[in-house]
């Protein structure tokens, strides 16, 4: 064991002279390793921490979100219903626990000298919740079945960060009163700094406490539950799912008229990891494997530079096997000093990945990554890889080197043997390069026909804000109308005003519901008809510059004591309406066929979440007949000013318990939309920039070893005649033959990633011709831009010095 870790420590001090003899390829490789293995663990960081990191509640494995699924009709996804949760509940065969929660705010009394009323994010939780996560506060209780009773005392726990900024961290805040939307809730609970559920941007939890009519049989279509259930003990994730398609065979025959089989409604489960990240798990794979191919790049290229430097040693190399030394020393001592450069590298990487990692942070749609001791195993174990895949191939070779062809004066055979094997490295970065920037071009080009998208209204110029009114004191649909009919002249009163409006959902905000619709004098569909529900006042379509196409929009006349009116979209038209003229038809909710109402006006098609997604039915109710105690605000401005300040006061001057939050331009909630695709196509088109430079740097590489191999015979080419145009041609010819040895599998490359890819691409095909071109360019420029020094090199060797020097 002495002799063994003597000889390591005499391999490493060797290997450091040799490294620090050749400084600049030294410092060269470390480069390159610090690129691949930084970005690669920062990436993996970013997955760690989104992906597999363990929840931290109690079998989460086993815990599963609980869905109704209508593929066929405009619902598509939806949670539960107060009937459904109560009964799948008593499935103890299925589920041994299941709680329920919905999302809910309210307005907390200020707790500071601003004087205004502060918006707080809410969870509305069953007491079960909390056992089935199996998570217990640090400071007070939680919420216990006592307190989930429909008219119970109001209780409410605090997030960690709450309690820390409202509250100054205080331990005595347990038995304190707040008011929320003016009804006094004492504190029980405050929870641990580590519990976000669901959403990091939770900051309190109050009691479900359903009330006994939210369990009415009439109840069973209004899914707003999000369900949460245990698997029981012993059940698999495929036992489950039978037990779970007999129950919903058993609802379907019990309840069609709720779960029509034309919809093919089913009830579905997810994992809770799957649920929490489905919308940032593809990309982040694509993101990985992505970078994974910059790090493969750069251990290639390594191997490419080492086997350069073992060509220079291969008469070192040969004198030590002549002393005695065997295949396997040499071997060690090539692996030793490859793993030298490669632990630098890592070093240097982790700072990269430490720096990268901010910078995601800061402007990623991905937030709170830290290099956590898994990511510091995984950069180890990159360490490994790295060491084995850059110097396992000129450990290799140079173990195999002929004693009498090195002891030569010229090793020109193996070095040639040896320049063979750079070139198929070579070949394989530029293929992997290739296939790298043929994604990046295509999400680079498809972000960019993303962003071309017309939403269906103006953004510029349009600020928007959020306000609920506390239910205690608006309990009247004329209480709430008034409030939001004035607060809105007042704001299209403000100087720099141009209009100004409300809306139950704005586009690429929360808010508004899909409901079934009941068109009266039609044969009943097998699939009914439904839209997306908004509820707007009047100037809101003039104010966001939403097209009308036909008919009027709705004005101040239409209240709740005038005939029942709604506009609807184009593609409402389309789907319900193709041969029709839609004004004068009558529509109405699905659940009060009684409650007609007549479509004066059709507006254009607008998106509501996602630029990409195609249009929806949208139907819009005056806020006038159908008024809501939450509704966003729209002003569009004159100029840059900002009304922030100015609505805020207005708020205070109507009601000083009303808050006003989720301030935000459109231009800025668009831009909200697409910053995961912004992110993944900037990160791509990043590694696909180091891709090909590192590319370019391996070509380069092996096109001046190979004018420098071959010196001597281009002097005796010279000295016989042939011109520089000669020379440059010869090695020009090299350079095509190694990019075209690398365009054939990169094309491969490309056609499999184009596969892979065909879901993340919006307005071109997989194989998009343009996008071809471009990769196709980038491949010429590597070409030209690694030849052209190379070229020089050899049209000035002087024939007569090197050929004195041989």
């Amino acid at each position: 064991m002495i002799r063994i870790f003597g000889d390591l420590a005499s391999d490493c001090s060797y290997g450091f002279r040799q490294l620090r003899k050749n400084l600049s390829l030294t410092l060269l490789c470390v480069a390159v390793l610090t690129i691949g293995i930084g970005a690669t663990t920062a990436v993996f960081a970013v997955l760690y921490g989104a992906l597999l990191k363990p929840r931290p509640y109690r079998d989460a494995n086993r815990i599963v979100f609980v869905h109704n699924e209508f593929p066929n009709s405009q619902h598509l996804h939806t949670n539960v219903s107060a009937p459904d949760y109560a009964d799948l509940w008593a499935h103890h065969e299925l589920f041994s626990e299941t709680a329920a929660y919905y999302f809910n705010d309210f307005t907390m009394s200020s707790t500071g000298e601003t004087g205004y009323a502060e918006h707080v994010d809410a969870v509305n939780a069953s007491a079960s919740l909390f056992s089935i996560l199996g998570i217990r506060p640090q400071l007070g209780r939680a919420i216990l079945a006592d307190d989930d009773r429909f008219g119970a005392r109001k209780v409410v726990v605090l997030s960690d960060a709450l309690w820390r900024s409202k509250f100054a961290a205080d331990p005595s805040v347990i038995g304190r009163s707040i008011q929320l939307d003016g009804i006094p809730h004492e504190i029980i609970g405050v929870m641990r700094a580590d519990f976000n559920f669901p959403y990091p941007a939770t900051q309190m939890w109050v009691p479900l406490a359903l009330a006994p009519d939210d369990y009415a049989p009439s109840e069973r279509g209004d899914e707003w539950l999000l369900m949460v259930a245990r698997l029981t003990p012993g059940v698999t994730p495929q036992q489950a799912n039978s037990i779970l398609a007999g129950i919903t065979h058993q609802f379907a025959q019990q309840y069609s008229g709720f779960y029509p089989e034309s919809t093919g409604w089913h009830f579905s489960f997810d994992p809770m990891v799957e649920e929490q990240t489905k919308n940032v798990r593809q990309w982040l794979l694509l993101a990985f494997g992505a970078v994974g191919c910059v790090l493969l790049i750069a251990c290639t290229n390594v191997s490419g530079l080492l086997l350069v430097r073992a060509t220079v040693r291969n008469r070192e190399w040969a004198v030590r096997a002549a002393l005695g030394a065997n295949s396997a020393r040499l071997v060690r001592q090539i692996l030793t000093e490859t793993a030298i450069l490669v632990l630098t590298g890592c070093a240097a990487g982790l700072g990269l990945a430490i720096a990268l990692v901010r910078l995601i942070n800061t402007y990623g749609p991905i937030r709170r990554t830290e290099i956590e001791p898994w990511a510091l195993a995984f950069a180890f174990a990159l360490c490994i890889v790295s060491t084995l895949i850059a110097g396992l191939l000129p450990a290799f070779l140079s173990s195999r080197v002929s004693l009498e062809q090195s002891l030569r004066s010229s090793g020109g055979r193996t070095a040639t043997g040896q320049s063979r094997w750079r070139g198929v490295l070579v070949a394989g970065q530029i293929a992997i390069a290739i296939a790298l920037l043929f994604t990046a071009t295509a999400l680079g080009r498809s972000f960019t026909k993303l962003i071309e998208v017309s939403p269906g209204f103006s953004a510029d110029h349009v600020w928007s804000a959020c306000v609920t009114l506390p239910r205690q004191h608006y309990s009247t649909d004329a209480s709430r109308a008034n409030f939001f009919r004035a607060l809105i002249d007042r704001s299209a009163a403000l100087p720099g005003v141009k209009s100004a409006s409300a809306g139950l959902m704005l586009p690429f905000s929360s808010g508004g519901y899909t409901a079934d619709l009941y068109l009266p004098d039609r044969p009943e569909p097998p699939i009914r008809p439904a839209g997306l529900v908004n509820v707007v006042l009047p100037n809101y379509f003039e104010t966001l510059k939403i097209l009308v196409l036909k008919g009027r929009t709705f004005t101040g006349n239409d209240g709740s004591g005038s005939q029942s009116v709604v506009v609807v979209n184009e593609e409402f038209v389309r789907q319900y309406f193709p041969e029709k003229d839609p004004i004068g038809q009558l529509v109405a909710n699905n659940a009060a066929h009684d409650k007609l109402a007549t479509i004066v006006g059709v507006v254009g098609n607008v998106s509501t979440r996602d630029l990409a997604a195609p249009p929806r039915p949208q139907i819009y109710w005056p806020e006038l007949q159908l008024p809501n105690s939450a509704m966003f605000l729209v002003v569009r401005e004159t100029g840059q000013s900002d009304v922030t300040s100015a609505v805020r006061e207005i708020l205070r001057q109507q009601d000083p318990a009303v808050a006003l939050f989720d301030v935000e331009s459109m231009p800025a909630r668009i831009g909200d939309s697409v910053k995961l695709r912004r992110f993944v196509a900037w990160l791509l088109n990043s590694f696909a920039l180091v891709g090909m430079v590192l590319a370019a740097l391996g070509l380069y590489g092996t096109l001046a070893y190979f004018v420098q191999l071959r010196r001597r015979e281009l002097a005796i080419r010279m000295a016989f005649g042939a011109t520089a145009r000669n020379v440059a041609g010869l090695i020009a010819r090299y350079s095509l033959l190694l990019a075209l040895a690398g365009l054939v599998p990169g094309l491969i490359l490309a056609a499999a990633a184009a596969s892979a890819t065909r879901s993340f691409l919006f307005g071109i095909g997989s194989l998009d011709p343009w996008t071809i071109a471009m990769a196709a360019v980038g491949v010429v420029a590597i070409g030209v831009l690694a030849s052209c020094s190379p070229i020089l090199q050899a049209v000035h060797v002087n024939a007569l010095v090197t050929l004195r020097e041989e």
